[in-house]
Formats: structure tokens, sequence, C-alpha cells
């Protein structure tokens, strides 16, 4: 299964549709996914990227992993045009859940305290459902709620409950739901 769709990706370097440089793990579900034009993924050695069923890419969607980071992506995930993910640690992204363009996640900071030869890292967590907003970013160390909403342009650096809405620079909770709307 993972050979065919390793396969099909490398049809579509070949095209230009799609970047994967790939010295870790990449597995994919062997139900179809729909990447865009300018998708690409890059894996260091000891890196691994697991995408689930029906998940969807469009254009210039980017994700790098290093070595020893790990990048999760759940069942029928919608990711908008210029994602970019970039993982050191690990980043966990529940099924079902929509982000719109231009939305940046992390996990980790520069040190600038040692000369910036480092990264200080911490695990980012989304949950099932939630909806990422346009031009949001998504700090080191967040957990955000299933069901959450994080509004365009919003800066996450602390986490956000369940069913929760959260926007600004830095993101306060806007709204708390019940789950039940």
């Amino acid at each position: 299964m993972i050979g065919s769709i390793l396969k099909k990706m490398k049809n579509a370097v070949r095209t230009k549709l799609v970047s994967v440089m790939c010295a870790g793990r990449l597995k994919a579900a062997p139900v179809q996914r729909t990447w865009e034009r300018g998708f690409s993924a890059a894996v260091e050695k000891g890196g691994l990227i697991v995408i689930g069923r029906s998940a969807s890419f469009r254009r210039n969607v980017s994700f790098r992993v290093k070595s020893g980071g790990t990048l999760s992506i759940g069942d029928g995930v919608f990711m908008n045009s210029n994602v970019s993910i970039t993982a050191l640690s690990r980043i966990d992204i529940g099924d079902g859940t929509k982000i719109a363009n231009n939305v940046v996640i992390v996990d980790h900071d520069h040190d600038y305290r040692n000369g910036l030869n480092g990264y200080v890292t911490a695990p980012v967590q989304i949950g099932k459902n939630v909806w990422i907003g346009a031009n949001a970013v998504i700090l080191k160390g967040v957990t955000i709620g299933d069901g959450a909403v994080i509004a365009a342009g919003a800066v996450v650096r602390s986490d956000v409950p369940p069913y929760a809405m959260a926007g600004g620079v830095p993101a306060e909770i806007i709204r708390k739901k019940d789950g039940k709307d």
C-alpha cells in the first residue's frame, strides 16, 4: 500500500506537481488524498510524516520534519494554499481539521540565549474538527482542543480549550461553547 502511494507521489514529482525529499519515513493511508501543484514534504533521516485518509492539500503546502521529529495528520484534514508546517519535535493534527491559507505551525523557537546554535521545542497538539483561519500562527507547546476555532490572523502561543474561539495577537479566548453548536 505505502509503496503504491509513494509511486504515485514519484509520478507527480516527475510532472512537477509534488516535491518529496524523504530520508526519513512517510506513511500515508491507502485511501486517496489530494495534492495540488507545489506540495512539498522534506523529511530528514529519523523523521516521520503520517497522513490519514482523505486528506486534501491545496497549492504550495509545505511540510518539513527534522531528524527525530514527527508530523501526524488525521483523516479528512484539509489544508488550503501556502500552509507551512515544521516539526522538530512533534505536531499532531486531529481528524476533520480545516486549515485556511497562509497558516504557519511550528513546534520550536530558536535558542537566542545560546547564539542561535539550537532550538527550544515543545509538541503541538491540534484536536479534531478544529478550524484555523487564514494567516494564523500556531507556536510551540500549544494544545488546541476539539472543535475550537482560531480566528484569522491570530498568533496562538497558549492553550485553547475545546469548543472555544480564540483570536488576536497574542490570541485570547473570545468565546466558549459547550460543543453542541
